[in-house]
């Protein structure tokens, strides 16, 4: 890959993260987003230094984990229950983009490294299961009040990301 292809593609992504940064205003869910992106922003750069084939990987753990964030974000500013719900969908649709980037980039490590971040990852993979059934319940609930289902998913969305972010850390 070129150095030209891999600064365009940065400067997209950097794009899109300072449309983020821009909506973000005091919400921590999107702070965090943006911490976790800087960290994969510079993965990608000091993969650079390496070969075409990480800068490739880096550089798609990039743009999932901001298809994750942009579908947060919708998440956080819908104003009703389905697109509120929508939203949640397609994150946890990035997580699961994100969480196989993963899996595939650790696929070559060290048999004890490579099982250590595969249960990480489960554990991930868990959270992201326990996100996806409590939006379920949490629709079956809509009537009682759509916007206390809102905050019971978005506990569960927050431990996810959390999860998440630890992961991240550790497989750097």
């Amino acid at each position: 890959m070129s150095t030209t292809t891999i600064e365009a593609q940065l400067a997209d992504a950097r794009r899109r993260i300072g449309r983020l940064h821009a909506a973000a205003g005091a919400s921590p869910r999107i702070r965090r987003h943006l911490d976790a992106l800087q960290q994969e922003e510079a993965s990608v750069r000091a993969a650079a230094l390496l070969s075409p084939d990480e800068v490739e990987a880096k550089l798609g753990q990039l743009r999932t984990r901001l298809d994750v964030a942009e579908h947060s974000l919708a998440a956080d500013v819908s104003g009703d229950w389905a697109t509120f719900a929508a939203a949640v969908e397609a994150e946890l649709e990035s997580w699961d983009a994100y969480l196989e980037r993963l899996q595939t980039s650790v696929a070559t490590k060290a048999w004890k490294t490579r099982a250590r971040a595969e249960a990480a990852i489960g554990e991930v993979r868990s959270r992201r299961i326990v996100v996806d059934e409590r939006l379920a319940q949490a629709g079956d609930r809509v009537g009682q009040g759509w916007q206390e289902q809102r905050e019971r998913v978005g506990a569960v969305r927050d431990a996810l990301e959390q999860n998440a972010d630890e992961l991240s850390a550790k497989l750097k």
